[in-house]
């Protein structure tokens, strides 16, 4: 029996230290924008997959500071933030956590749906956003750019993976990213592209042979010369995919048919959006710094280093505005541990006083019961015992030791006192 083909990974695994090295993401929208600014938004985030946050929902509220807080946690590196205003449509990329921040006018933009509308046979694939797209600048670089283009160039491609041509697998260059700066409108054309692999030297026809998994109906012909003949004459793609325009593959690539060393024409076709952006400025920080560069304000020497000794000035001003808040939190709180620590102590010392009270009660209840037998030697009297030899009775009904009262002059004559009227009361109670 034949065994089953046994897999074999052709690619190393990535290190740790090299996906912390990958670039990240985020693209959000600021404020209140209109429904096909946020199509737009998702058009970007498909364009930067797989390192991006396409399931991100952002709220209105949401600030700058917001996302570079968790920034650090989640490894993002990149900001591009889309804003909507009475003038226009606003884009900013930022780099976390400290800049710099350009800032982009779109002038004008075409969504994903607009540019597969177009197309005879649109290419979409889930496939092809697995892997992160490569990245063309055109018409950057030269002796007349200033150094905005020099900061500009290096922000647009530190925000896409670098690669490394000696180790990179063909089968991971499934789309292109231009930007194309244009000298005549001093705009930048955003595109996005996939790539596409054809045989060369063949018709159409053919061409649908070799590249298609199905055969195609042959019903309607007689002989497969008619098949091949009815397209002999080359069509315009046909004439692009000239000698000039075919590459032979080192590896093999995706699609049929298409093994090392074999001959094929490379294609591009548009899969959107659309953006021509226009550079307005460039800030040293997020969202705060020296301005880099404008393109409608232009300042003098003198007047750059008075803005600049004003900005320190604020720094320095927001420093110490912080300090004297910790300073206050700081006294705040030691001003609360006091009074806990008091508020503990007064209620230790009610507590040892309550306890004290306590006892004192406790030895005046005892004093009370040695009176008692008294209070009975009154209440006998108060009944009209004529004979009181002056034994107590107990709750028993049993006689009690003379020596338990205290025996005195003054108490017999207040008792006697006491008991005289209450004696005519009970004698004219028995004659009525």
């Amino acid at each position: 029996m034949g065994h089953g083909r046994r897999k074999k990974r052709t690619h190393a695994i990535p290190t740790q230290e090299e996906l912390e090295k990958v670039p990240r993401s985020l693209v959000v929208k600021s404020g209140n924008v209109g429904q096909t600014v946020s199509e737009l938004v998702g058009d970007v985030r498909r364009v930067m997959e797989p390192n991006t946050a396409s399931r991100l929902r952002e709220r209105k509220s949401n600030k700058i500071r917001d996302y570079l807080a968790v920034s650090s946690q989640l490894g993002i590196s990149h900001l591009l933030l889309f804003s909507q205003t009475e003038t226009g449509t606003n884009l900013r990329i930022g780099r976390f956590p400290r800049g710099p921040m350009l800032y982009f006018r779109v002038n004008k933009y075409s969504l994903a749906s607009d540019c597969l509308s177009l197309q005879k046979s649109p290419h979409t694939s889930a496939a092809e956003y697995n892997n992160s797209p490569l990245i063309i600048l055109n018409n950057f670089a030269g002796e007349s750019r200033g150094n905005e283009f020099k900061l500009m160039t290096a922000m647009l491609q530190n925000m896409f993976p670098s690669i490394n041509p000696s180790t990179m697998r063909l089968s991971e260059a499934r789309r292109v990213v231009l930007f194309n700066y244009n000298e005549e409108t001093g705009m930048v054309d955003f595109r996005h592209y996939t790539i596409v692999v054809k045989p060369v030297g063949v018709t159409k026809g053919v061409k649908r042979v070799i590249m298609s998994k199905n055969m195609p109906s042959l019903a309607q012909f007689d002989d497969i010369s008619d098949y091949v003949l009815r397209e002999a004459f080359a069509s315009e793609s046909d004439v692009e995919d000239g000698p000039e325009n075919s590459v032979t593959l080192a590896q093999d690539y995706v699609g049929r048919n298409n093994t090392k060393d074999q001959q094929r024409a490379i294609r591009l076709v548009e899969l959107g959006p659309r953006m021509e952006l226009r550079l307005i400025k460039i800030e040293g920080g997020l969202c705060e710094g020296e301005v880099i560069h404008h393109s409608y304000i232009h300042k003098t020497k003198e007047e750059v280093e008075k803005t600049e000794k004003m900005r320190q000035a604020n720094l320095s001003r927001l420093a110490q505005r912080r300090q004297q808040q910790q300073e206050n939190v700081d006294r705040k709180k030691r001003e609360k541990e006091t009074m806990s620590k008091s508020k503990d102590k007064a209620e230790s010392d009610m507590a040892e006083e309550s306890g004290s009270d306590q006892d004192a009660e406790g030895t005046h209840g005892g004093n009370e019961e040695i009176v008692k037998p008294e209070k009975v030697r009154l209440a006998a009297d108060d009944f009209g015992a004529d004979n009181y030899d002056g034994d107590l009775l107990d709750e028993d009904g049993q006689g009690s030791d003379n020596s338990m009262i205290v025996d005195s002059d003054a108490e017999e004559s207040a008792a006697e006192t006491t008991r005289q009227p209450k004696r005519a009361k009970t004698v004219k109670k028995k004659r009525r």
